[in-house]
């Protein structure tokens, strides 16, 4: 506190004081009546509770005045009470300290009143309002500091619920009925557009992407998560895609019902971009049959024996391998072919030509393209197959 209370003469104080403490139901009639009046988070909690714990708040600080000193350990404990009440009944922070302002604004008035009353000095009128911000700091530390906490613990217990059921909406353990409360509960359209999404929790750019969605200020995509396997695992809203340096796999677009399918699907897009080395948003559209590849092995094995294995293993077989991959890719033209492997045209014809007589295949025939195609995709997630 500071050295001004040296300014009042205790007896007058206590005599000043008592008289205001006296009035305490009053003062707090009108302090709940105001509050009520101007913030509607006040509106939806009973008047009479209301006005119960302000007689006592306001009765604790008056009565620090009164004796010229702190706010004891069971008045700050009290008000952190308070506050974690507040928080608990939904009322915000900024609601709670504007209700504050108001009460110190009747207190004053009534010190004010009752020190014209008395004919107490102006001087020491000021000394007392000086203390009374004084302890009016220190209250709005203590339940300030009750309600964060509290605000704290409902947003990690909320985002536990949020991840317990997108985990749920992922895997299938909700039954119709239960979507359509829960959707309600954390405002989803139950006839609304969705789509899973996977990353690997090892994946650091993917996973700060993601955490940035999930800021509370982030509001351009909305964003479900959960833990999985070690993995980040969730589903936004809407048929948008999801921006990153890292990887995340995508599932197709769906109703909150069919999750399970997309989530299968976005894990086998994620699993598929990693074999392939791939980063960004990773979907069916970007990767087309290569999510097949990686998971029918023996096929793409055989593949891979019936027409690559005949060219051998060394550094000419690697470029007859690389140039008809590229000549698949550039829609079997020779001359984009050339201009991508910066060859003439001549040079794509020969190895082309050498392709076809060591493996007997006819690359103009579109199932053959196809086979061979699938054959050196499997070899480029499989290098070592």
């Amino acid at each position: 506190m500071t050295d001004s209370r040296e300014a009042a003469k205790p007896t007058a104080r206590r005599r000043l004081i008592t008289r205001v403490r006296e009035r305490t139901p009053e003062l707090s009639e009108r302090i709940v009546a105001r509050a009520r009046a101007e913030m509607p988070g006040y509106l939806a909690l009973p008047g009479a509770q209301i006005a119960r714990v302000t007689v006592e708040m306001v009765d604790r600080l008056l009565a620090a005045l009164g004796d010229g000193r702190d706010l004891t350990e069971d008045d700050r404990r009290a008000l952190r009470e308070f506050g974690e009440i507040r928080a608990r009944q939904g009322v915000s922070l900024s609601d709670v300290q504007n209700g504050w302002r108001i009460a110190i604004r009747e207190m004053v008035a009534d010190l004010t009143s009752a020190a014209h009353s008395a004919r107490i000095a102006d001087r020491t009128q000021l000394a007392l309002v000086h203390d009374l911000l004084d302890i009016v700091d220190q209250a709005t530390a203590a339940f300030s500091g009750g309600h964060r906490d509290v605000e704290i613990e409902l947003a990690r217990h909320d985002q536990q619920l949020r991840a317990e059921f997108a985990r749920a909406l992922l895997l299938g353990g909700l039954g119709p009925g239960d979507i359509h409360v829960q959707a309600q509960r954390y405002g989803l359209d139950p006839a609304g557009e969705y789509r899973a999404f996977r990353a690997r929790g090892d994946d650091p750019r993917a996973t700060a992407d993601l955490r940035g969605l999930l800021r509370p200020e982030v509001t351009a995509v909305r964003v479900f998560s959960t833990a999985m396997d070690g993995d980040i695992a969730g589903f936004l809203c809407g048929s948008g895609t999801l921006d990153t340096t890292g990887t995340i796999g995508l599932g197709p677009v769906t109703g909150l019902a069919e999750l399970p399918r997309s989530f299968r699907l976005a894990s086998r897009m994620l699993a598929t971009a990693h074999r392939y080395g791939l980063t960004g948003s990773a979907d069916l559209d970007r990767l087309g049959l290569l999510p097949a590849i990686v998971a029918d092995t023996d096929l793409g094995d055989e593949l891979a024996r019936r027409y690559l294995d005949p060219l051998g293993s060394g550094d000419q077989a690697r470029v007859v391998i690389e140039t008809v991959d590229r000549y698949l890719h550039s829609g079997m033209r020779i001359e984009a072919t050339a201009e991508r492997l910066i060859v003439h045209q001549n040079t794509v014809r020969y190895r082309l030509a050498r392709f076809e007589e060591l493996t007997g295949t006819d690359l103009r025939a579109p199932y053959s393209a196809m086979r061979v195609w699938w054959a050196i995709q499997h070899r480029k997630a499989n290098p070592a197959g």
